[in-house]
């Protein structure tokens, strides 16, 4: 057999290919991958229409955290709803709702109609349904492939999810350069309606439903801090993965200004760093689902954060723009490996009857973090520079870093073990 015969044999059987012979996922995952392809589209055209209308590096910072607060607020809430009623038609709603945000959205822009409040305003509104679709999105994949095969589902997931990064901030500059950012965010709504026609013929394979209670959602929340806090090593991971969150993935949210403000490269340079951020993303997505292993991840996890941190320091001190995009691939590639290990490794170590409370938290942490990162540096950077402000987050980051090496192996071999291997040891 030639190499790359080997290479597709290994991919279908013991790669990511895994993940594809069930067709519920694979339905699931397809069609999740067009409309990820229109949220980067959407997104291209809302970072370049808020720099245009405001040429403000702590306004993009903004945008991207009214989003995220309101995703923040919501998802404790949704994640407890999600360990409580039947996941799919909770997603069938949600994903509802998001179509008509986006039809909302592409209508006011054709109208003319949208000024820089505006945009604030309907950003929030997209980031409540946002903050119920992040645990929903989280714990069905684990419910639609049998548990051996979740590596390779979550690494197809991500390398298409990455994909769609590659692929729709490049079809992003181009709609909105050569159509306007009405057609971008048309798009973006028009990508929903495969999503959600599939949720209407998948099922899933395990509910993992916990009855209802009496002791409300204040303490059933609490019950899924109790188990972070309770499960060793997963709080101090939980903590990595939130410094990760606000200092190591801000400059994606402000790609619009490093692209226009320090090299003035205009929209163009905005798609070419999103693309290579997407890139780099994808190819070590590819890399974590080919890999199909927990043992080892977060050691490298890791060795991934110190490239990460290297990188960042040459992206803020780069005059030349190809070097931030070379930049721009590497600090993705790396993030990437800590967010996919990352989830695999918390999916792997949290019981099913908590799995929406956690990853809703695990959610905050991914999708609150670099907002309210962006928000952060953008805001420092109006008092000095982008480049200076990148800096002294790499340096916050470095503490959190050297705070969390000391304990690697232990946290290693706590949370690479299943919820199950976990209990058996303990008992």
């Amino acid at each position: 057999m030639s190499n790359f015969g080997y290479f597709v044999s290994n991919l279908s059987n013991r790669g990511m290919g895994r993940a594809l012979r069930h067709r519920d996922y694979r339905l699931y995952a397809l069609a999740g991958w067009v409309s990820n392809i229109g949220l980067w589209v959407q997104r291209t055209a809302l970072f370049w229409l808020t720099w245009e209308l405001t040429g403000s590096y702590s306004t993009l910072g903004g945008i991207a955290f009214a989003e995220a607060i309101m995703t923040i607020l919501v998802m404790p809430y949704a994640g407890t709803l999600t360990d409580r009623f039947n996941r799919l038609k909770m997603a069938i709603g949600t994903q509802s709702a998001l179509l008509l945000i986006g039809v909302i959205i592409a209508t006011l822009s054709a109208l003319d109609l949208i000024t820089i409040n505006i945009l604030f305003g309907l950003v929030m509104i997209n980031g409540v349904a946002e903050g119920f679709w992040t645990p929903l999105r989280m714990t069905m994949q684990p419910s639609l492939v049998p548990k051996e095969d979740l590596p390779a589902a979550l690494g197809f997931s991500a390398t298409m999810f990455n994909l769609a990064q590659f692929i729709g901030p490049a079809l992003g500059g181009i709609i909105v350069a050569s159509l306007g950012v009405t057609y971008a965010f048309s798009f973006n709504a028009a990508s929903f309606l495969g999503y959600l026609l599939v949720l209407f013929v998948i099922k899933l394979r395990y509910e993992q439903i916990t009855p209802h209670k009496t002791i409300g959602f204040i303490k059933e929340f609490k019950e899924g801090l109790v188990y972070i806090a309770e499960t060793p090593g997963l709080k101090r991971f939980l903590l990595l993965s939130l410094g990760i969150s606000l200092f190591m993935r801000a400059y994606r949210e402000l790609f619009a200004g490093i692209s226009d403000g320090i090299f003035g490269m205009g929209v163009e340079g905005l798609a070419i760093l999103s693309s290579a951020a997407g890139l780099g993303a994808m190819v070590t997505a590819i890399y974590i689902g080919s890999f199909g292993k927990i043992a080892g991840l977060i050691k490298i996890i890791m060795i991934a954060l110190l490239v990460a941190m290297i990188t960042q320091i040459v992206l803020a001190s780069t005059n030349i723009f190809w070097v931030a995009v070379v930049c721009a691939a590497i600090l993705s590639g790396t993030s990437t490996y800590a967010g996919i290990g990352g989830q695999l490794v918390v999916q792997n170590t949290i019981h099913g009857a908590v799995r929406g409370r956690v990853m809703s938290i695990w959610g905050i942490v991914l999708r609150g973090g670099p907002a309210s990162g962006a928000w952060m540096v953008g805001a420092f950077a109006s008092y000095s520079n982008l480049q200076f402000a990148f800096i002294v987050a790499t340096t916050l980051f470095l503490v959190i870093w050297l705070w969390t090496v000391p304990k690697t192996t232990e946290m290693a071999e706590n949370l690479e073990r299943s919820a199950e291997q976990r209990d058996s040891y303990l008992s």
